[in-house]
């Protein structure tokens, strides 16, 4: 009867302390994250990478949420050590939940793959246990301030546009190559105050070629230069001129590109991140003469 009782309350502590966490999943033991209007509740997850507190392409163990604790601004709070936050009432208070996925992975191990309903508990139990929680002072104006300053200091690459063929022109109706020579990795910029960093990344997502004879050209990236050994100048990105440039400003059509940056955001320190649009980059003109191919019919002799 004893056991039974004490058995039942386990169940009771371990229901009441997953119920401020979104979606228990008991069948692999492992709490789930849910994010709503007003940031992300607990997680206790090996299954996911990080969104926040990674600046490489390797995800990090840890994984942290952010839950708007919707309390006074200009309260004060106590940190685990011990020490003193004080709001200033110009943000929000937030606790931010963290957990290793290294230390959900060794309580799953020690529970074993076919655990009793007791193991299952105490080790859905030690996992919420594991999220470690501390409160946060997040300044309303503090993130969108960063992003601005991060944004401002990116630095876009001057792309090159380039065609093929080039020497001494190209011709018309033929698949002419077009590409932008430089380097069109990503690039990032931070900004941050104590205990928050902002960080903006820029990706090219596409190019789009004014070529001159009123066409317009999209391409998806910077485009590349024909294989050396192709028997055609046609690539991932070409235009083809339906007639020569004879009599346009220089006998060549003036063909700009312009570099359109998907910018984004992400935040370690406070919740948040997200898409900031495409930012273009346009170049400078570059003429490119195009001629015709004269054909002569000539009879032959029989």
């Amino acid at each position: 009867m004893h056991a039974v009782i004490r058995r039942n309350a386990a169940i009771g502590l371990a229901v009441a302390l997953l119920s401020g966490m979104a979606g228990p999943a008991f069948a692999d033991r492992r709490a789930d994250t849910t994010c709503a209007g007003d940031g992300c509740e607990a997680t206790a997850e090996n299954h996911e990478t990080a969104h926040y507190g990674t600046r490489s392409k390797t995800p990090s163990p840890v994984t942290c949420r952010y839950k708007n604790m919707q309390i006074d601004p200009n309260a004060t709070m106590l940190r685990p050590d011990g020490s003193v936050i004080t709001g200033d009432g110009t943000g929000q208070w937030f606790e931010r939940q963290c957990v290793d996925a290294r230390d959900l992975a060794r309580i799953n191990d020690a529970a074993g793959p076919n655990p009793n309903e007791i193991t299952n508990i105490v080790s859905i139990m030690e996992q919420v246990q594991a999220v470690q929680r501390e409160p946060v002072y997040i300044r309303t104006r503090q993130v969108p301030d960063l992003i601005d300053q991060a944004r401002s200091q990116l630095q876009f690459p001057v792309l090159a546009p380039k065609f093929s063929p080039a020497s001494p022109w190209t011709f018309v109706n033929y698949p002419t190559s077009l590409w932008l020579d430089g380097d069109a990795s990503p690039r990032s910029a931070t900004a941050e105050v104590p205990g928050v960093r902002v960080t903006v990344t820029a990706t090219l997502e596409q190019v789009r070629w004014e070529t001159g004879d009123g066409a317009t050209e999209v391409c998806a990236g910077p485009g590349h230069a024909p294989a050396p050994d192709s028997h055609s100048a046609e690539s991932d990105c070409s235009h083809r001129w339906s007639w020569p440039s004879v009599g346009q400003a220089g006998d060549a059509y003036q063909v700009t590109a312009t570099a359109m940056w998907r910018v984004s955001w992400t935040a370690e320190g406070a919740p948040g991140g997200g898409d900031l649009g495409l930012v273009p980059q346009r170049s400078q003109p570059v003429p490119v003469p195009v001629a015709e191919i004269q054909m002569l019919n000539t009879p032959t002799d029989r």
